[in-house]
């Protein structure tokens, strides 16, 4: 199992931001890579087809848990929220997940599911679903976490690379609801 953290920010961008405001978004995000507990900074797009439920998903590979506080509590990422992302919003979720395995990306596609379970969910069932979604997303490197703490949304999260359209579809698994973004991946950092 990996010590690697990654923690994800959804986002649904308001109308009005357009593109103009989705590039600025972008280029915000870029600026968090000198927070020296960020490994790694990304994002994925939605692809303009219909089923992703958020426009952006960023990604800020952590090196640990520990490391997790004092990034969510970072003047500049905080900063980030309140003057890029707020005035640009129409809805935002967010989840913190350890990593099974060390975050390799591949690719210029890619697609991210997070799950929410009932409570009486064990973390082999979700691991199992986000596991199987991977094996079928058919990306070149996939990522599985699972929560970090216990009151969080999303009991765990994957993400799926490729060089071409992954095929992101929901699992079947009618006990967990999910959330779903597929599109082109931008690494910022």
């Amino acid at each position: 199992m990996s010590l690697q953290v990654l923690h994800l920010d959804f986002i649904s961008l308001s109308p009005i931001a357009g593109p103009d405001g989705r590039k600025q978004l972008l280029e915000a995000a870029a600026q968090l890579s000198v927070l020296p507990q960020v490994q790694s900074l990304g994002a994925i797009e939605a692809d303009a087809e219909p089923g992703s439920d958020f426009d952006i998903v960023f990604y800020f590979l952590l090196p640990e848990f520990s490391a997790l506080e004092t990034f969510g509590t970072d003047s500049r990422y905080a900063g980030f929220l309140q003057r890029a992302v707020a005035p640009r919003l129409k809805a935002f979720a967010g989840a913190d997940v350890r990593l099974e395995d060390d975050f390799a990306l591949s690719g210029t596609e890619a697609a991210c599911l997070a799950l929410m379970a009932p409570e009486e969910t064990y973390d082999w069932e979700v691991r199992e679903a986000l596991q199987g979604w991977c094996d079928s997303a058919a990306g070149s490197s996939s990522v599985v976490g699972l929560a970090v703490g216990e009151k969080q949304m999303y009991r765990g999260a994957a993400l799926a690379f490729g060089a071409a359209r992954i095929a992101a579809e929901r699992p079947e698994a009618s006990r967990f609801r999910s959330t779903l973004i597929a599109g082109t991946v931008r690494t910022l950092a």
